[in-house]
C-alpha cells in the first residue's frame, strides 16, 4: 500500500478536519464490527440490513472526498465546514439509530459524543448544534414511545425515566463542552494579547540595540569628519592640502549618508505593505532569473518543483533574496558556485542560499540578528537585521550557519506554507 493511500485513511491530524476524518474512519470500522452483535440482539432487522451497509458505505465516501477536498481548508471558511462535516455526522448516526432500535438502542449515547464535539468545536453554530442533536433525540424517542406502546409489559415509568437521562447526559456533554471552548478561546485571546505585548517588548529592545549600534558606528566617521574639516581650515594657505583633507572629510560624510540610508531601508522593510499571498516559488524564480542576468553568473538551482503559496511583503522579500545573494556573491571566490534551494519541510516552505567563503566567524553567529554585526572589512551587519525582521514580519525564520563541510555558510529562510484555495 503506498503512502499515499496510506494518508487517504489515516492523515496527518494537522488541522481539525484531518482530526474528524481519523475519527470518522475508526467510527465507521466500529459500526462495520457492530453489525453483527446488533443482529444477533434483534435490534437490526435482516430487511434493514442493506440500508444500514448503505448509509455507512456513503459515510465511507464522504470522508474520502473530505480528505480529498477540504482536509486542509483553515481560516474563517473552517468553521463553516466543521458545521456541515459533524451535522453530516450526526444525521447518518440518528439514520443508522432510526433502523436498529432508535432510542432503545444501547448506541444512543453516541450523540453524547456529537454534542461534546459540536459544543467544543463549533463557536457560533454551536447552539444550533446542539438543538438538532435534541430534536433528532426526540424523534427517536417518539419512535421508540411508539414501539412500546404497541409492546405488551412494558414499563413506561423505567422509559421515561432513560428519556430524561439520555437529555441530560447529552445536555451534559454539551454543556461542559461549550464551557470548556469558552474558557480556551478566552486563553487563546490573553495568550495573543501576551505574545502580542512580548512582540512590542522585543521591538523595543531591537530598537535599543540599533540605537546604541548605530551611536557607535556613526562616532567614527562623525569624528573623522570633524578632524578633517578642522585640519582642512587650518590648511586653507595650501591648496593642495587643503583639498586632500577636504576629500577625506567627504568620504567620511559618504559613510555617515551610507549608514543613514541603510538604517531607512531597514527601517521601511520591516513595515511597508500587508502580507500578500503569493505563489512563493513563481517569486523567487524571477529574482533568481534577474540576479543572474544583473550580475552575470549562474546560479546551481535545487527547487522542488511545485507551487508554494505564502503570505509576503513582496517588495521587502524581493530585496532580502537580492542582498542574501549579493552577500553569497561577495564572500564567494570567483567562479565558485552559489547554490539557491527551495523545499518543503511539513507546513513550512525553505530557502537557502550556500555560498563557497571563509564561513561566517562564531562571534558573528552568537550574535546574529543584532544590527551592526558583522565580520565584513565594510560591512555594517544592518543586512542580516533587516532580513531577520522581514522573516518575522511573514510569521518565518531567518537563520545563518558555517556548512557542516567547512567551507562557506548557508543562509535558511523559513516561512509557513498555505494551500492554495
Amino acid at each position: 500500500m503506498s503512502s499515499s493511500l496510506i494518508k487517504a485513511f489515516w492523515p496527518d491530524s494537522s488541522s481539525l478536519i484531518q482530526g474528524i476524518v481519523r475519527f470518522r474512519w475508526i467510527a465507521i470500522i466500529f459500526m462495520m464490527a457492530g453489525t453483527f452483535p446488533l443482529l444477533q440482539a434483534g435490534y437490526l432487522l435482516k430487511e434493514q440490513l442493506f440500508y444500514f451497509m448503505a448509509v455507512i458505505a456513503l459515510l465511507a465516501v464522504f470522508n474520502g472526498l473530505t480528505q480529498g477536498l477540504w482536509s486542509k481548508v483553515k481560516g474563517p471558511r473552517e468553521q463553516a465546514i466543521l458545521f456541515v462535516q459533524l451535522l453530516v455526522d450526526l444525521l447518518a448516526v440518528a439514520g443508522l439509530l432510526f433502523v436498529s432500535g432508535s432510542a432503545a438502542n444501547p448506541f444512543i449515547y453516541v450523540l453524547t459524543l456529537h454534542a461534546f464535539l459540536g459544543g467544543m468545536l463549533l463557536r457560533r453554530q454551536s447552539a444550533l448544534f446542539a438543538a438538532l442533536i435534541m430534536l433528532l433525540l426526540g424523534i427517536l424517542q417518539f419512535e421508540t414511545n411508539r414501539d412500546a406502546a404497541m409492546t405488551l409489559n412494558i414499563d413506561r415509568r423505567a422509559l421515561y425515566f432513560d428519556f430524561m437521562f439520555e437529555w441530560v447526559v447529552v445536555l451534559g456533554a454539551w454543556f461542559v463542552a461549550h464551557l470548556f471552548s469558552g474558557l480556551l478561546e478566552k486563553q487563546e485571546e490573553r495568550i495573543r494579547s501576551l505574545q502580542n505585548r512580548q512582540h512590542r517588548a522585543d521591538r523595543l529592545k531591537s530598537l535599543g540595540a540599533l540605537a546604541a549600534g548605530f551611536s557607535h558606528e556613526m562616532a567614527t566617521p562623525l569624528n573623522s569628519l570633524k578632524l578633517r574639516l578642522d585640519r582642512g581650515v587650518r590648511k586653507l594657505g595650501d591648496p593642495v592640502a587643503a583639498h586632500a583633507e577636504i576629500q577625506q572629510a567627504q568620504l567620511s560624510l559618504d559613510e555617515c549618508i551610507s549608514i543613514f540610508q541603510k538604517m531607512a531601508g531597514v527601517f521601511m522593510t520591516s513595515a511597508e505593505g500587508e502580507l500578500q499571498k503569493l505563489n512563493l516559488s513563481a517569486v523567487l524564480k524571477d529574482l533568481v532569473r534577474s540576479w543572474e542576468i544583473d550580475n552575470k553568473i549562474t546560479l546551481h538551482k535545487v527547487m522542488v518543483e511545485k507551487d508554494f503559496f505564502c503570505r509576503l511583503q513582496p517588495l521587502s522579500f524581493a530585496q532580502m533574496i537580492l542582498d542574501l545573494l549579493d552577500n553569497a556573491k561577495e564572500a564567494s571566490p570567483a567562479n565558485a558556485d552559489i547554490t539557491v534551494k527551495l523545499r518543503q519541510d511539513d507546513q513550512e516552505v525553505i530557502i537557502e542560499v550556500i555560498d563557497q567563503g571563509s564561513g561566517v566567524a562564531s562571534e558573528v553567529i552568537e550574535r546574529l540578528g543584532e544590527p551592526f554585526n558583522t565580520n565584513k572589512q565594510h560591512g555594517n551587519g544592518l543586512g542580516v537585521y533587516s532580513a531577520m525582521m522581514t522573516a518575522q514580519s511573514m510569521g518565518g525564520e531567518f537563520s545563518l550557519a558555517n556548512n557542516a563541510s567547512g567551507k562557506g555558510a548557508t543562509a535558511r529562510l523559513t516561512i509557513p506554507y498555505e494551500e492554495p484555495v
